[in-house]
């Protein structure tokens, strides 16, 4: 176990799916603004990219909260 929050440690394969979902989910959002925001202006699209990579982490990592699967009671100091 690794990463301790609020009681739990994740597990490491908990860590690579949120992970590699993640680089999925970012990957997504990119394309999504590539395409709805077809501009010959790239700063546009790098705000419009990190404005929603942004919101969309949030909700990312709100979701996974609420998801036990890969969380084990941290185990007590004695």
């Amino acid at each position: 176990m690794s990463n301790s929050v609020d009681g739990f440690e994740e597990t490491r394969t908990r860590s690579l799916t949120k992970t590699v979902s993640w680089r999925c989910c970012a990957v997504l959002n990119s394309f999504t603004i590539l395409v709805v925001t077809p501009t010959s202006r790239p700063i546009v699209n790098a705000i419009a990219m990190n404005v929603t990579g942004f919101c969309v982490f949030y909700f990312f990592e709100r979701i996974w909260n609420q998801v036990a699967w890969g969380r084990l009671p941290k185990k007590q100091d004695l």
